[in-house]
């Protein structure tokens, strides 16, 4: 699918990745169900992996579980199109990591860190640099919408009933050619579909602080390194 960032979207979009410390590794097996909890599983060579809905593994960021090689979850795509003074078409690949934590009220809510990014295979697109990381999700209900950290009470709430989740992404950085394109800038309404392809859509501006509006982004991104990851 497409994603279209004006020029300077673009550079920051792109840069989506999920990165994190050390990653916490997962238990082996499939999501029991029945807990209160949120419980994170992925498939990946056909083997399954989970941390559980009991309330373990709780606070962690997890990346691709260690016996898989480890690393980041990735989601590309490709003939990205990227609009901010210009057109381009780019493939963006983004790497990353998830958790699940309990904020401060002892609500259950899911994180994405977004770390590291690549932007190739198109005219100029590997003169885009992307930077600002790590990004964060946070609750697109919380005002205001800066800053971005990683803080528990501002991720995105749990929902066992959930079929997508939708949050707000930054804080981002984009430049190209020695120009500023996205400075200390975040995206709107981002939503995440869990399960077999989990893929990434957003259709956002980029704004400021102020809420103040630039360039723009439209587009999927699915991941590539593992058949599912799931909330459950």
């Amino acid at each position: 699918m497409k994603t279209k960032l004006l020029l300077s979207a673009l550079l920051g979009m792109a840069a989506w990745s999920f990165s994190g410390v050390a990653t916490a590794d997962w238990d082996t097996g499939a999501c029991s169900g029945g807990g209160s909890a949120p419980c994170i599983e992925t498939v990946i060579n056909g083997n399954t992996y989970h941390f559980n809905g009991t309330g373990g593994h709780a606070g962690i960021w997890h990346g691709r579980p260690a016996a898989e090689g480890g690393g980041d979850f990735v989601f590309e795509g490709d003939n990205v199109e990227l609009n901010c003074a210009l057109d381009l078409d780019c493939t963006l690949a983004l790497s990353g990591q998830v958790q699940k934590c309990q904020d401060s009220n002892g609500a259950w809510r899911i994180g994405v860190k977004v770390t590291d990014a690549d932007v190739s295979n198109g005219t100029f697109c590997g003169l885009v640099n992307v930077g600002g990381f790590p990004w964060y999700s946070k609750d697109a209900s919380i005002t205001p919408h800066c800053p971005f950290e990683d803080d528990c009470d501002s991720f995105i709430p749990y929902d066992p009933n959930a079929t997508t989740y939708t949050g707000n992404f930054g804080s981002i950085d984009v430049t190209a050619l020695g120009m500023t394109l996205v400075d200390n800038e975040h995206v709107h309404g981002v939503i995440f579909t869990p399960g077999v392809g989990a893929n990434f859509d957003f259709q956002s501006d980029f704004f400021d602080c102020e809420e103040n509006a630039d360039c723009s982004i439209d587009g999927t991104l699915t991941v590539n390194n593992a058949t599912s990851l799931d909330v459950k």
